[in-house]
């Protein structure tokens, strides 16, 4: 699905350097790192809002700077940390997520399905007609999501998309995320909610620390070397690294 080949990207300072990453088809992949690591960064270069100032980036065997924004509108969504000030209801936000399927002036029998679909999956069904400035933030965000859902792409990008939301919501969503088959790639600061993706890409220091697979345990040790901290400071932090 995606191949990046010695990626590097910089502001004032260096974000990510020599990334080389390989992401499957219809897997589920998350990214933890510490704040400031580039996390954000690496999901806006495969949305293709970002150019990296070396290496390159390929979407199913092509150059990302190859698609038009369309295209890529078509193959990949992004739930971001945007936030919307205009007082628009909650059905006019998921409906943009048709946007790039629109074909006339309306929507088709077909986008508006996909609009009630992803509303019922994100649990709205009773907000859709709600401004979306009177909404709380887990509501809010549960709105982006939607509307990311709505869109229809293989590919889902979420940046920190379940920080606001409860419980309920974050296993629900997921769950019917996983189910749909998406190449998904989140970023996470919960390693419990992280540790539910096939793959966990950690990121430290501007590189690629290590990708563990759903099926390997972290141990304290790594945890440590990770986040440096001293595991042992911590009630029942074994339990929690084996998650």
């Amino acid at each position: 699905m995606y191949k990046l080949n010695n990626i590097s990207f910089s502001y004032t300072k260096p974000i990510l350097e020599n990334i080389t990453l390989n992401i499957q088809k219809d897997k589920f992949y998350s990214i933890v790192g510490p704040n400031g690591v580039g996390k954000t960064t690496l999901l806006l270069l495969l949305a293709g809002l970002l150019k990296p100032k070396s290496g390159n980036i390929l979407l199913e065997n092509k150059p990302i700077d190859f698609y038009s924004k369309k295209q890529l509108a078509k193959k990949i969504s992004l739930v971001s940390q945007e936030r919307i000030f205009f007082d628009y209801t909650v059905y006019e936000i998921v409906s943009m997520g048709r946007y790039p399927h629109k074909k006339r002036f309306y929507f088709s029998i077909q986008d508006c399905i996909k609009i009630d679909q992803a509303i019922e999956i994100c649990g709205l069904s009773h907000f859709k007609n709600e401004s979306i400035l009177k909404l709380s933030s887990g509501e809010y965000q549960r709105v982006l999501i939607a509307r990311s859902l709505a869109q229809d792409t293989p590919i889902l990008l979420l940046d920190e998309a379940f920080s606001n939301l409860d419980l309920k919501y974050i296993l629900t969503i997921l769950d019917a995320l996983i189910s749909l088959n998406k190449t998904i790639i989140s970023v996470f600061h919960d390693l419990r909610l992280a540790r539910l993706a096939d793959y966990t890409i950690f990121l430290k220091n501007a590189k690629i620390y290590k990708i563990i697979s759903k099926s390997e345990p972290i141990s304290p040790v790594f945890l440590e070397q990770f986040y440096e901290i001293e595991t042992s400071q911590f009630y029942n932090i074994k339990n929690f690294a084996l998650i």
